[in-house]
């Protein structure tokens, strides 16, 4: 891999504020809260900063994108994965702006599009978008609010996403969209198409065919092209671990529609044949890719697969990054702050993930040469660094027993917290190393 994948200091070098004090205050308050640091100090220069008329969300965003682009490049084909979480800020009463997150408590709804390659590496942040309702509970019966006009929805930040994302891919580049079955939108579906952007979504409603069948038992009539092994992620939710299934794969063409506005899309249908605890998967997916065999068909599943990348980034970003105990009086003030943590966030997703599609590539690929020399002298405790650079999967195997101690063999690859925990003892313990050299 030729790319190199920045760290978010790196990132953030591109912002530019209008005042160059500013521009190394903001890098080095997201080294900080990469770090963990909690001094007096620290927080009182980053609140100077959040407070300066020329540190603005949009500059900070402007060079988050720039940077999730130039990544891009190189890649014949991107996956932008949209998702949205709800940041809980209960405690924050008297905050400025705020209002209440689709579960009703106070906070907000975050929705973003993370760039992720084919095989599962983070690129960065394409877009994130925020909202906060002004009631802790929609006006209106569920029958009212679905005949409201696709606009006057809060669904209308996928379609939105959509577009915006779609704009920024370079020329050349395929990109295609992947949501969940909240992205299930007939609008979502035309509007891809439209603009020429792929897409595929996890069927979420009741659909009907051209023949008045319903979408899920037409898919299910129609004949296996192939079986698959896939390996199934954990789910927190359902108490389940991660596990390999046996799948059946199925695959139709099939017309939808919505007030007498009808398009064609391909649906894939993968479900699980072997014993399970539980309910057995079953996804069907909506696409515009064509499907004629089931090597087809089961590269639309692998990129599906990849939409789990963006619960990681959201686990990363709450649990890691602490969004949701930010201490800002303002909603203006707390927006940048959330933008920063997912630049974090989305660099230690990259960090994990290249780790395992690519562990033999030098650690350089990710690392500053002082940064690779001085984790091998704090993982080793030794002062003698490589002369030249090691594996990823070694720095990746160090930064893990900095995080979470030696592992066993049998545990497989480190993960995400792993990482996080892993790069906040070494970089508290960076400027120090750095005067001992």
């Amino acid at each position: 891999m030729e790319e190199k994948y920045r760290s978010p200091m790196e990132d953030f070098e591109i912002v530019d504020l209008g005042d160059k004090r500013l521009n190394k205050r903001l890098i080095k308050s997201t080294g900080e809260r990469m770090q963990g640091v909690k001094s007096r100090s620290s927080a009182k220069g980053f609140y100077r900063l959040l407070g300066n008329e020329k540190c603005t969300y949009e500059k900070i965003s402007a060079g988050c994108i720039q940077g999730t682009v130039a990544r891009m490049c190189g890649h014949e084909k991107v996956l932008l994965v949209q998702d949205s979480t709800n940041i809980d800020l209960g405690g924050h009463k008297k905050t400025a702006g705020l209002g209440y997150s689709s579960k009703g408590g106070l906070g907000i709804q975050c929705h973003s599009c993370l760039a992720v390659s084919v095989d599962g590496v983070s690129l960065g942040l394409l877009g994130q978008s925020y909202e906060t309702r002004a009631v802790a509970k929609m006006a209106g019966s569920n029958n009212e609010q679905m005949k409201r006009p696709i606009e006057e929805k809060e669904s209308y930040r996928w379609i939105e996403m959509l577009r915006s994302s779609v704009e920024l891919v370079p020329e050349g580049i395929e990109a295609i969209t992947v949501c969940d079955r909240e992205g299930d939108i007939f609008e979502m579906y035309a509007e891809a198409l439209e603009i020429g952007g792929s897409f595929v979504i996890r069927s979420g409603y009741v659909r009907k065919t051209e023949t008045n069948e319903k979408l899920l038992e037409r898919v299910r009539k129609a004949p296996v092209l192939g079986w698959a092994t896939l390996e199934i992620p954990r789910d927190s939710h359902q108490c389940r671990k991660a596990r390999k299934a046996q799948m059946a794969v199925s695959s139709c063409s099939v017309s939808i529609s919505k007030k007498k506005n009808s398009l064609t899309v391909n649906v894939v249908r993968i479900a699980e044949v072997s014993e399970c605890e539980g309910i057995p998967v079953e996804w069907v997916l909506i696409t515009d890719l064509p499907i004629d065999n089931a090597e087809e068909a089961m590269e639309i599943v692998q990129y599906y697969v990849q939409r789990w990348k963006i619960e990681r980034f959201h686990y990363v970003l709450k649990s890691g990054c602490k969004v949701e105990e930010i201490q800002q009086r303002s909603l203006e003030r707390i927006l940048p702050v959330i933008l920063i943590c997912s630049m974090i966030a989305s660099f230690i997703l990259a960090m994990t993930y290249l780790g395992r599609v690519m562990p033999d590539i030098p650690c350089d690929a990710i690392l500053e040469e002082d940064e690779w020399k001085l984790l091998y002298r704090f993982a080793k405790r030794t002062k003698i660094p490589p002369d030249k650079p090691y594996s990823l999967a070694d720095a990746i195997k160090m930064l893990g027993e900095l995080g979470l101690g030696k592992r066993a063999p049998s545990d497989g690859d480190c993960g995400v917290k792993a990482i996080w925990l892993g790069l906040k003892a070494f970089y508290s313990a960076f400027d120090l190393l750095v005067g001992q050299v």
